[in-house]
């Protein structure tokens, strides 16, 4: 098909992308469609005696001069009409469509074949990127962005005037568009969705002007006009109370008893009189009450209480103001925060050093705060604590051997100052020995083991999930001798002092090979397993001693205990891979 003049002296080499540089026409192209334009005109000429209904009543018709041209307006396939040119003497050939009709408007039906996201339209000729298409809503869109598909074609994307998709009820059902096609999009000319978002712009900066002066105490004016009957009126802003508000019809103040509000309700006993048409009501409210407000750095230390000066001073030197919003924010939801603060082990010296990486986090215990470590740190676990990256970090006496050593973040409120230590205790750190007693604020955020030799054992870290470099294996990898009696054991590759969710495999072999084994919660109830193994978590073979393996999640009590039963007497081997740490979350 020839191209069209607008894309023959289009102003880009990729239509509308300016990046893709400046285009020149070449000159075949420009004869290419002169030579169309002018077989056009001349057909134009005699177009009068060939305007078929149908595409097949053209086709049958060859008795005309080559390159006559002739329309076809009504063919039920959209894709048919156009506008033809004959090829072959008269008599012989056949015809070609080689243009879309030239109708600057084509209207498009939608009446809901699609969805409210995905329009399906159809037309009576095909839409081309040099017709204006009149699209009807059917239904208002529910997310964006949306397409239409004309005819069964591909969908074009629905863009705004500006070229942005349509916001969220932007093109509401019953309104009408008017775009046309321009690539794989379909631009609006109306451009409905902007100008809805510029009315409701309007709005709220009426309403927010009229907020702003009633919070400055100025009076609000909401004029409106009776009509003897109406008695309810909408104020823009809610005036808080009737008290609040002075009201006059006619020039004439009403009680306050004649009157009632509600929220932006304003409602008359009786209706005001009136034409309907003259503002003969006003409604004001608010007042300027002049409180004596100190200017700017002009309050003296003599207005202060002299007993407070001391203590005021003392506050304001420690406490910036992120930090004391950071303690307002805790009352709306902060407490058990905690962002970051990813621990590793350092490649220096791995058996003995952690390293922390900045985050933050909310103090354990009342009145928590928000403590921030601006910059990663490393503590070492062989040596006492010292404030400062690099420097020791054990709280008190020396670090524990095959047992575990719980990571804290630190702060003393009175500098401000954020630090990491550690401990063998599992619910806080010891404050007043190597740590000053100034460091109230703690909140544990690892938990690392160790072996024979005090080193530390190599895990890896995803939030709040913690994994083994290699499992270990429970009860020195013996088995436990299981059966239908519920026993508890305590697993060495998890934590104790707070509940967290073991990541074990487990395997199970039994002589009767009906049966299986349930590894459980000591905070679930001791429950019979039941007919058809539905509360086994380990199954068993169906050949006698021979064994079944499944990865299971257990929660922990406080003491690092999982229960274990079976259906039969059986061997129950458990490898602990690693497990999952809130450290306090809420």
């Amino acid at each position: 098909m020839v191209l069209t003049a607008r894309q023959v002296y289009r102003d880009f080499v990729t239509d509308g992308i300016p990046s893709s540089g400046n285009h020149k026409p070449t000159k075949a192209e420009i004869r290419s469609w002169g030579t169309y334009l002018e077989s056009f005109i001349a057909g134009s000429s005699v177009v009068n005696s060939l305007i078929k209904t149908t595409r097949a009543l053209l086709l049958a018709d060859v008795n005309h001069e080559e390159s006559t041209m002739a329309w076809v307006i009504a063919d039920p396939t959209t894709a048919y009409n156009g506008i033809y040119q004959k090829s072959g003497a008269s008599g012989l050939g056949t015809w070609a469509r080689v243009a879309d009709l030239p109708y600057p408007f084509i209207p498009a039906s939608n009446v809901g074949a699609g969805t409210p996201n995905a329009l399906q339209a159809t037309t009576d000729i095909p839409i081309s990127e040099t017709a204006l298409v009149w699209l009807p809503i059917y239904a208002t869109n529910t997310a964006t962005p949306v397409t239409v598909a004309f005819n069964g074609a591909s969908p074009l994307t629905i863009k705004t005037n500006p070229g942005n998709d349509p916001v969220v009820g932007g093109l509401p059902a019953g309104m009408i568009v008017l775009g046309r096609q321009q690539g794989t999009e379909f631009r609006l000319i109306s451009d409905q969705a902007s100008n809805a978002i510029v009315a409701a712009a309007e709005a709220a900066a009426d309403l927010a002007a009229d907020y702003a002066a009633l919070a400055l105490n100025d009076k609000v004016l909401n004029t409106f006009a009776g009509n003897g009957s109406q008695t309810a009126f909408t104020l823009s802003v809610d005036p808080g109370s009737k008290n609040n508000t002075s009201v006059n019809v006619n020039g004439v103040i009403q009680l306050k008893s004649s009157y009632s509000i509600s929220g932006t309700t304003l409602t008359f006993s009786e209706a005001p009189p009136g034409d309907g048409i003259e503002n003969n009501v006003e409604v004001t409210f608010g007042g300027r009450i002049n409180i004596n407000v100190p200017g700017s750095e002009t309050v003296d230390a003599d207005k202060i209480k002299a007993t407070d000066i001391a203590a005021i001073r003392t506050k304001l030197s420690v406490y910036s103001k992120s930090e004391v919003d950071s303690a307002v924010a805790v009352s709306s939801g902060v407490a058990g925060r905690l962002y970051g603060l990813a621990g590793s082990q350092n490649v220096t010296d791995a058996n003995n050093d952690m390293d922390f990486a900045t985050g933050e986090a909310a103090s354990a215990g009342a009145s928590p705060v928000i403590m921030v470590l601006a910059s990663a740190i490393t503590k070492r676990s062989d040596a006492g604590w010292a404030v400062g990256s690099g420097n020791g970090g054990m709280d008190t006496g020396t670090k524990p051997t095959s047992s575990w050593l719980h990571w804290y973040l630190i702060k003393r409120p009175d500098t401000g100052v954020v630090d990491v230590c550690c401990s063998a205790s599992a619910s806080a750190p010891t404050i007043g020995g190597n740590i000053p007693a100034a460091y109230t604020k703690y909140r544990r955020i690892r938990s690392t083991k160790t072996d024979g030799s005090g080193n530390i054992i190599a895990d890896s870290q995803d939030g709040d999930e913690f994994l083994w470099q290699t499992a270990i294996k429970e009860n020195g990898g013996a088995a436990y001798s299981t059966g239908t009696t519920a026993a508890l054991v305590t697993l060495a590759g998890v934590p104790s002092g707070f509940k967290v969710r073991a990541i074990m495999n487990a395997t199970f072999t039994s002589g009767t090979d009906t049966v299986g084994a349930f590894v459980s919660s000591p905070d679930e109830g001791d429950q019979s397993l039941g007919v058809g193994n539905s509360l086994f978590n380990i199954s068993n073979m169906q050949n006698a001693s021979e064994n079944a393996s499944a990865g299971i999640e257990v929660r922990t009590n406080t003491s690092g205990q999982v229960r274990h039963k079976a259906g039969a007497a059986g061997s129950l081997y458990l490898a602990t891979r690693g497990y999952i740490d809130r450290r306090g979350r809420i």
